[in-house]
């Protein structure tokens, strides 16, 4: 099934925000896709308002089960001290921080 009739087979079971009806035969454009999301402009079949949704797209489970990291355990206390010490000497952007970069020193 592609991703625009799993959106309208999903929409019945939610009401226009204008009119109150089931969506069940609402009209779907898809107007961008990415990574984990998409955004959509549905079209309401009963009084035909329009709005735009974005929808978070759900990756299937991983075939071996957990990953590693998750599989270990909990999060222990030491580990959280380490990252809230890591986060406070951090000042660099967000994709610095997703990279993994070494932080600057913060300017006193």
């Amino acid at each position: 099934m592609n991703l625009i009739a799993l959106i309208k087979e999903r929409a019945k079971y939610y009401k226009c925000l204008a009119c109150s009806q089931a969506l069940a035969d609402c009209q779907v454009k898809l107007l961008n896709e990415a990574d984990g999301h998409c955004t959509v402009e549905v079209t309401c079949a009963n009084c035909g308002v329009s709005f735009v949704a974005v929808l978070l797209l759900k990756k299937a489970k991983h075939p071996d089960g957990l990953p590693k990291a998750a599989s270990d355990g909990p999060i222990s206390g030491d580990e959280m001290l380490d990252v809230h010490q890591y986060m406070k000497a951090f000042s660099g952007s967000m994709k610095e921080l997703a990279r993994g970069r070494p932080p600057r020193q913060a300017s006193s």
